[in-house]
């Protein structure tokens, strides 16, 4: 009984929240004011397919367009319909919880009543008052909520009739592509076409292109207005800083043309974001988009015959855009078509032999283009005069749209590039440590990301040109859902890129957290190269592990079912693994352990080095000639190995010596005393040593020994020891011999005894002069 009042409290309280809540629910004005927008624009829709004709007579830009639209009205349908059932599930869970609160009270109130106690009715009366009130609160809204779903409903259940149909007339058209569909030019059928009635045709095609703009403006004018600040911006932003033109060399061939570059960037950067776009506003898009891009493709070429060509494509895309935008009869667009192909072909011819001629008879990429354009207006003149309308139609156009989306393309990425360079290159980010060391690596990784990003738009766009695709979406959609089956296992194309991207925002990830450390984290702490190469590697290898479990998850492998993997991996390793792997265990236990570390100095097989990099499966050490020693981890680990700088860098140089005997003893070891302290670099704790080692053959032998705070010194060290010694004893009169030996023959062999007679015979013979009384005498001390 005492907790009847606090808890009818909390009632009320909690009833206010819940009214609040239901009255913004009920706030249904902005969702009415979508729905009629959408079913207005749908009326307007249909009313103008039907002023259009037969949707089979239509062009397959139409086709595509009306479908884009349905498509994206149905998006909005799907938005606003999952908004209603959001609130609908809400006030659902409210009105459940209410009346379980509602029979919560009555059971309350019939316990109290049947054991007698003396309690007043009104607290329960105004409980029940409050649930009426929020349960009655719910069920006045969620009919209105249920109503709008079911006008939503059928503007659905609408869009997609007429999308199914469009989708079945485009069908319809790309399988017609290869076929006769329309009169031959040298049939009479063809030329009876031609009457007046063309003429009201072409007047009704632009009277029509004057409508369907119910609304557009207060629905995306604000995109209009964002196009066009940025436009404004951005060419004001070039000219203020032309002067970077040398810091930024992307940019170079923008710096003449900053409106241009506005256009471009504003159309390109925004333009996705229209929808059910009018016709007129459409084509002063196009035209914008088309005349920018080839502004800025001329101010990158010298090659006058290119930029003639490119003025040439632009002029030829807008005017076709135009011509499809007012749905010109099919016997005058065919007319346009087969002017275009006579009149090209020998245009072309001729500017395919000035540049060969300009390029001394060789062949280069644009005149292959040229040759390749001239086959394409060939097949379609061919195609119409033969009839096959769709067939010369679709070449010539995907071909012109073809050329733009590689323009559209090209200029998208280099301005990127531009952009991404100029801003790296400000003080606010040049001055950054982590910019400082790498800047050019981070710079490098985010221009490929978005290229990469550019590249793949394009392709998923140039499928919609030539029509495998009716929309970029769909395209997307169909290449994601591409499967195939390896044993039990169903894997996609979007599987596996997640996969990849999956790896590859690991790898980005590690990459960044080492430069961050690297730059901004380890000058601070002062670590040495060392401990600062086992971090990086540690939190790599973990990272690494921590994006293929993510992988592996993604790929919907389950680590149980890995059992199998690891113990044929661990078979693996038992019959041709056995090295790879002690090597890697050894790589691990040369990181936590570091018994030897980047940067040390190390004696590999009797030769000196540095290491360089410690891997998964071996060390690189580079010696002091500049050659590198790849040792595998398990000899760093199982193997002797001489670590100059493990624990320290200090090194003792030791100088051998050698006097003549004689030689005063003193003065030599006060002069070795005096080089050990005239070099600023030996130290002098511990102290230098010169030592008197005892009797060698030719000489008093002594040793300088020496310590030097770093192990690189300890060749220098000793060549300048070694100078001033010599220097030292010649100035002091102190002799250093070389090695002295006696030969006492005791013995000759009879035949070396006879040859060197004859020897000594014959040199007298030739320098005694002739006619001499004594010249035939020979003597020889024996």
């Amino acid at each position: 009984m005492a907790e009847v009042i606090p808890s009818l409290a909390n009632l009320q309280t909690e009833s206010a929240d819940v009214l609040a809540k239901t009255r913004e629910l009920e706030n249904l004005t902005t969702i009415e004011s979508q729905i009629e927008q959408i079913r207005l624009r749908q009326e307007e829709l249909s009313g103008w397919i039907k002023e259009q004709g037969d949707p089979a007579e239509w062009n397959y830009d139409r086709l595509a367009e009306t479908v884009a639209n349905l498509k994206a009205q149905e998006v909005e349908l799907d938005r606003i319909m999952s908004s209603l059932v959001t609130r609908v599930a809400e006030l659902e869970g409210y009105r459940k919880e209410w009346k379980e609160r509602q029979s919560y009270w009555q059971g309350w109130q019939g316990v109290l009543a049947s054991v007698k106690a003396k309690v007043a009715s009104e607290p329960f009366s105004t409980a029940s008052k409050v649930m009426s009130t929020v349960i009655g609160s719910i069920d006045k809204v969620v009919p209105e909520l249920v109503n709008l779903q079911k006008e939503v409903t059928a503007l659905q259940a609408t869009s997609r009739d007429i999308r199914t149909e469009m989708e079945t007339y485009l069908k319809d058209f790309r399988q017609k592509t290869f076929s006769r569909t329309a009169p031959p030019f040298y049939s009479r059928q063809f030329y009876e076409a031609f009457s007046t009635d063309l003429v009201n045709a072409v007047l009704d095609g632009v009277r029509s292109v004057q409508g369907r703009t119910l609304g557009f403006w207060q629905r995306q004018g604000w995109i209009l207005l964002a196009q066009t600040l940025l436009a404004l911006g951005l060419a004001v932003f070039i000219k203020r800083y032309r002067r970077l033109a040398e810091v930024t060399q992307e940019w170079t061939f923008i710096l003449d043309h900053p409106w241009a570059t506005g256009v471009f960037v504003a159309i390109v950067s925004l333009g996705f974001l229209y929808t059910d776009v009018p016709g007129p506003y459409r084509l002063g898009l196009w035209l914008l988009a088309a005349f920018s891009a080839a502004v800025l493709t001329a101010g990158l070429l010298k090659n006058p015959r290119k930029i003639a060509m490119v003025y040439a494509v632009a002029i030829l895309f807008v005017f076709s855009v135009a011509l499809q935008l007012i749905s010109l009869p099919t016997p005058l667009y065919r007319l346009y078509l087969g002017f275009i192909a006579i009149a090209g072909i020998p245009l072309l011819l001729i500017m395919a032999k000035s540049n060969r001629k300009a390029h001394g008879g060789r062949v280069d990429g644009f005149t292959l283009l040229l040759r390749l354009g001239i086959g394409v207006l060939f097949v379609s003149l061919v195609a119409q005069v033969g009839g096959f309308s769709n067939l010369a139609s679709w070449l010539i156009e995907s071909s012109v749209a073809t050329i733009f989306l590689y323009l559209f393309t090209t200029m998208s990425i280099r301005l990127t590039r531009g952009g991404i360079e100029f801003i790296l290159s400000r003080p606010t980010f040049r001055t950054k440590l982590f910019f400082m060391q790498f800047g050019p690596e981070f710079e490098n990784r985010l221009k490929g990301l978005l290229k990469t990003v550019f590249l793949v738009y394009a392709f998923l766009y140039l499928s919609t040109i030539w029509g495998l695709y009716s929309s970029v979406g769909q395209a997307w959609d169909h290449i994601l859902g591409i499967s195939f089956t390896i044993g039990e296992m169903v894997l996609s194309v979007k599987m596996i890129l997640l996969v990849l991207i999956t790896v590859y925002i690991a790898l980005v990830v590690s990459w960044f957290l080492k430069s961050i450390l690297e730059a901004e984290v380890f000058p601070r702490k002062q670590y040495d190269r060392g401990v600062r190469d086992a971090i990086k590697k540690l939190l790599h290898y973990s990272l690494i592990l921590v994006g293929f479990m993510f992988a592996l998850s993604i790929a919907g492998i389950e680590l149980k079912n890995l059992a199998v993997l690891v113990g044929a991996f661990g078979i693996g390793i038992g019959f041709g693994l056995q090295n790879i792997v002690n090597n890697f265990v050894s790589g691990l236990i040369l990181l936590f352990e570091r018994p030897v570390k980047v940067g040390d100095t190390l004696v590999v097989d009797g030769e000196w080095g540095q290491v360089k990099k410690i891997g998964l499966r071996s060390t690189i050490v580079e010696t002091y000639n500049r050659a590198e020693i790849i040792v595998p981890n398990s000899e760093l680990i199982s193997q002797k190995v001489t670590n100059w700088s493990l624990s320290n860098r200090v090194a003792r140089v030791v100088l051998p010596v050698g006097v003549a005997y004689g030689s005063n003893v003193e003065k030599v070891l006060r002069i070795l005393l005096e080089a050990a302290t005239a070099h600023p670099d030996i130290l002098s704790d511990p102290e230098p040593s010169p030592i008197f080692t005892g009797f060698g053959d030719s000489s008093l032998n002594f040793e300088l020994r020496v310590w030097v705070e770093d192990v690189g010194q300890m060749l220098v060290v000793k060549s300048w020891l070694g100078q001033y010694v010599d220097r030292k004893f010649r100035e002091e009169g102190v002799e250093i011999p070389f090695p002295q030996r006696d030969l006492h023959v005791r013995s000759i062999d009879a035949m070396v005894l006879s040859g060197l007679r004859d020897k000594q015979r014959k040199d007298e013979e030739e320098t005694k002069p002739q006619g001499h009384p004594l010249a035939d005498q020979v003597s020889l001390r024996e």
